[in-house]
């Protein structure tokens, strides 16, 4: 088993290890991790040049499909047009800018915004996860 990259999804806590923490130790998000790769990791973190690659589109479907199986409140949405209009979005975002923004909120350029619209973001806070029970842009829905 080798390590990887994790980050919050929270507030972009960046841990490398074989798993990710239970809990966040600078927010206490529960189950917030999701796996990232050492570039975009490089780039939360704030290095100038990230030397990783990005990961394919089979890799972020996989992150993002257990990222939803370990939470009892979420699961990636079953609409799979949705699914795949939100992949393509956020890997042309990650050419552009280096990070996997959320295709459907734009982003200012300011770095510290800016992190709080990597997909998956902090959804539970949104409106839309309470009157919708989806995320933002519907990748993930209530369970």
């Amino acid at each position: 088993m080798a390590k990887k990259f994790w980050r919050c999804n929270v507030c972009n806590d960046v841990h490398y290890g074989l798993k990710p923490p239970g809990v966040c130790p600078t927010c206490n998000a529960r189950n917030a991790y999701v796996e990232v790769s050492e570039k975009e990791a490089d780039t939360v973190m704030g290095a100038k040049e990230a030397p990783g690659i990005s990961m394919e589109r089979e890799e972020v479907l996989r992150v993002w499909e257990e990222f939803g199986g370990r939470s009892d409140e979420f699961k990636l949405s079953p609409d799979k047009k949705t699914v795949e209009m939100v992949l393509e979005g956020v890997l042309a975002g990650e050419k552009k800018k280096g990070l996997k923004l959320c295709p459907c909120r734009l982003g200012d350029g300011t770095k510290e915004r800016d992190l709080a619209l990597i997909c998956p973001c902090n959804f539970k806070t949104h409106t839309t996860w309470a009157d919708k029970n989806r995320c933002w842009c519907g990748l993930f829905v209530k369970r």
